[in-house]
């Protein structure tokens, strides 16, 4: 029985504007030379033509309730294309400037929403609330200048090394969240190839480590009353995603983790495949060659190579918990004393946490270049859970 129905539709365009001195160029002030002032010219050349970036989106919904009310759905379907972008490609560093700002590209960002909300339990002494949040979302780039091929949005690295840098790089038909960085060299089947030594062999050309961003995500909220006791949870579910972990890196090398713990005698035999033909012919055998396992692990998992330092990045959280006990009223005190209501809760949040990763919370973000970034995990500290009292007085 439908108690409620809508359906909504939206179309819009907004612009975006860019950062000061992007039309302009402008003198920024130095350390005085001999106490007297000093000035130098920005690195960007500025654009007098630069235009605003444009957002066009168009979405639908609809909002359908059932049986008064008791359980609904609201579904909501958008598509926003964002043209003009504002970029900053590199140049020639004789020009005196190290980059240019111009208008160029796309990108398409589609997804669908979706909550439901139900009351499956509803008496005068109990009642039980449940809601369910989906979220997925894709942002694609549909074009980029002819001369941009690919562009580095960003990179995170650590010990300033180029050689152990992730990079956050984009080109057209890729999603926005790609991660690239190296590894080793595989045949055209996928498999490692393994050299004489029966290593591994370094591949020094970046390689796709994967992306960021969620397949979706699922939020699951539950509230149950019986008489004056309340009882509630949230659940946090996040699916797929790469996270790229500098605690597997250098605690990998070091032996210091439990994926390090087998060290057979007789060695480690590197899963991969040798080359027993010619570079030109290749014919390849699987690897029988056993190695050292300080010697394996070292190899496997070298910081230079961030291929093996990643982990799934799903998780299911236990974000909170809460159960609570109401007294009504107050009557047993004196009347200036008296309370409306008086509840007492026990509370926790980020109680438990289940996913790929047996060392640190998978929630994690890092921070280089002054500004958070998503992807990385760099020798994080370990999340607290927090356990606590709630008491609440309504006069």
């Amino acid at each position: 029985m439908v108690s409620f129905a809508k359906v909504r539709a939206s179309v819009a365009n907004v612009g975006n504007d860019t950062s000061p001195y992007q039309t302009t160029g402008v003198f920024n002030a130095r350390s005085p030379v001999f106490s007297q002032p000093a000035f130098s010219d920005q690195s960007a050349i500025a654009n007098t033509n630069l235009k605003p970036e444009s957002t066009t989106s168009f979405e639908v919904g609809t909002d359908v309730r059932f049986f008064n009310d008791r359980l609904g759905l609201d579904l909501t379907y958008y598509d926003a294309r964002t043209s003009n972008q504002i970029l900053s490609l590199p140049i020639a560093i004789p020009t005196g400037y190290s980059e240019r700002v111009i208008n160029g590209g796309a990108v398409r960002s589609r997804g669908v929403e979706a909550v439901v909300t139900t009351t499956p339990i509803q008496t005068s002494r109990i009642r039980w609330n449940a809601n369910l949040n989906f979220s997925l979302n894709r942002t694609t780039v549909v074009s980029l200048p002819e001369e941009a091929g690919t562009l580095t949005l960003g990179y995170n690295r650590i010990y300033d090394n180029v050689n152990q840098t992730v990079w956050y790089q984009v080109r057209q038909g890729d999603r926005m969240g790609d991660m690239w960085g190296t590894g080793y060299r595989r045949n055209a089947q996928g498999e490692f190839i393994v050299g004489s030594n029966g290593q591994y062999i370094a591949d020094n050309t970046l390689k796709k480590l994967g992306n960021y961003n969620p397949d979706f995500m699922v939020g699951l909220s539950n509230q149950l009353i019986v008489g004056n006791w309340n009882l509630s949870f949230l659940l946090d579910w996040r699916q797929g995603g790469v996270l790229v972990s500098r605690t597997l890196a250098l605690a990998g090398v070091a032996g210091q983790l439990i994926e390090t713990a087998d060290r057979p005698d007789g060695g480690i035999v590197a899963k991969g495949v040798v080359n027993t033909g010619t570079a030109e012919s290749p014919a390849y055998q699987p690897n029988t060659r056993a190695i050292p396992a300080e010697t394996y692990y070292r190899m496997y998992y070298d910081r230079n190579h961030e291929e093996n330092n990643t982990y799934n990045a799903s998780y299911v959280k236990l974000r909170e918990f809460t159960i609570g006990y109401t007294i009504p009223e107050t009557a047993w005190l004196p009347r200036k004393l008296r309370m409306q209501r008086l509840t007492v809760a026990l509370v926790g949040r980020n109680l438990l946490a289940l996913s790929h990763i047996p060392h640190f919370d998978p929630e994690q973000t890092s921070f280089q270049q002054n500004q958070l970034q998503t992807g990385v995990e760099e020798m994080t500290y370990p999340t607290t859970r927090n356990v606590g009292v709630k008491l609440s007085v309504n006069f």
